[in-house]
């Protein structure tokens, strides 16, 4: 397909030309090696591939770590890659933000080597896996951070085997003839190590860690509208309670019009994939959740239904931003519930964030991310021109409670919720 045509020639009406991961895969789906290499395709249209690690660190303050690989289909304009760094501090409201277009990257297995950082990664699915990142963005930022992953804590994707974790778009599902897809894969218990320079003051990278590899094998204005993220640790200052570390991690992505049950303008669909990880439970991926939300205009799901879960994020009184012209939530709402990984009955967890808000450092709010100013000025270019899409991405870190229910008892567990609320288009 060619990342230059408005819409793919494999979506036309009478039938379904999306296929929702969490309708036809569902519960843990254990991590094999190829799952978290890198993929760098380069000969099927618009490829975006991403490595993340998000941390709270020991005294509540957020850091992310990204390397994004972009193809946008054309052969004579080479593939791009990018670190994208920040570190948030809610004790000062500091932010500090670096995007480096990297140079003279190779990328091996899941490590990777650029003149201006490096990734070494140890370890296999079954045992202790590690993340080694050293970089040098600029004269004022440098990193040295070792990502741990126990071998108690393996990772997961939604669905076992080759198709788990993957949303396809097209009437036809398979890898040579599929308009496009999305997968994810995660590991949402990890321990960072090792130190961060920001302007010759050195933060301690200790804390919690979620590590996350994505894929959108489309054009990205195609893929989604809307994106939600949630990461709950109990760490960040907050002491360990008798569920011992806690994690919790939803994704979420609307279609647009283009792709739906019935073909184009047949209503857009939600997948949304979760976790609840308990180091005091076993096994610890305690939880795996994943939940298709039918268009809006469905009166009953018009997708199969693979489980009874309910996964689910949900904007709270959204208005609209004049900044940007989208309609932003004043709070947020994340779901999950579902059987446990044990057989012993069901578990749900919530945590609600009351203000959020599109007002910079008020109801957790860091930053408003203006995506087509950090991305490669190619991709950019085509992006405005072709789509005229203006993506941005909200980005709060709060104190926050993860209520986890185990038959009848709730637990309150307290610790940071940072969230993501990405709008591609209206």
């Amino acid at each position: 397909m060619s990342w230059f045509s408005s819409q793919s020639s494999n979506s036309a009406p009478g039938g379904p030309t999306f296929f929702p991961v969490t309708s036809y895969n569902s519960g843990f789906g254990a991590l094999t090696p190829e799952d978290t290499a890198w993929s760098n395709t380069s000969n099927k249209g618009f490829q975006t591939e991403t490595q993340v690690w998000y941390t709270i660190l020991e005294d509540g303050s957020m850091l992310m770590v990204q390397v994004i690989w972009s193809y946008i289909g054309l052969f004579l304009v080479p593939a791009t890659t990018q670190m994208t760094f920040k570190h948030y501090n809610p004790k000062t409201g500091k932010t500090t933000w670096r995007s480096v277009n990297a140079t003279g990257a190779k990328f091996h297995d899941r490590g990777c080597k650029s003149d201006q950082f490096e990734i070494r990664h140890a370890g296999t699915p079954t045992t202790e896996e590690t993340y080694t990142i050293s970089a040098h963005l600029d004269k004022t930022v440098q990193l040295n951070i070792t990502y741990t992953r126990p071998s108690s804590a393996p990772g997961f994707k939604y669905g076992e085997g080759p198709e788990g974790g993957i949303s396809t778009f097209g009437k036809d599902r398979t890898p040579e003839k599929r308009d496009g897809y999305v997968v994810h894969r995660f590991h949402p218990l990890m321990h960072s190590a090792g130190t961060v320079i920001i302007d010759g003051q050195v933060v301690d990278a200790k804390g919690d860690a979620i590590f996350i590899h994505a894929i959108q094998g489309m054009r990205p204005n195609l893929v989604a509208s809307r994106w939600n993220f949630a990461f709950f640790t109990s760490g960040g200052g907050f002491e360990e309670g008798k569920l011992g570390s806690v994690r919790a991690v939803q994704m979420e992505f609307e279609t647009t019009d283009d792709y739906g049950p019935s073909g184009p303008k047949s209503g857009r669909t939600k997948v949304n994939v979760g976790a609840v990880y308990t180091s005091g439970q076993e096994p610890v991926p305690f939880l795996i959740t994943g939940q298709t939300h039918s268009p809006a205009s469905s009166e009953k799901p018009v997708y199969p239904t693979s489980s009874q879960d309910v996964s689910s994020a949900r904007h709270i009184s959204p208005a609209k931003d004049k900044e940007t012209g989208y309609a932003v939530p004043e709070g947020l709402e994340f779901k999950w519930e579902g059987d446990r990984r044990d057989g012993k009955g069901r578990i749900s967890a919530i945590s609600k964030q009351e203000k959020a808000g599109a007002v910079l450092g008020q109801g957790g709010l860091i930053e408003k991310v203006d995506v087509l100013a950090e991305i490669p000025y190619v991709i950019r270019k085509g992006l405005a021109a072709v789509t005229g899409t203006k993506p941005y991405i909200y980005q709060w870190h709060n104190p926050s409670t993860l209520d986890v229910t185990i038959g009848d008892e709730t637990i309150p567990v307290k610790g940071w919720l940072y969230t993501e609320a990405s709008y591609v288009s209206e």
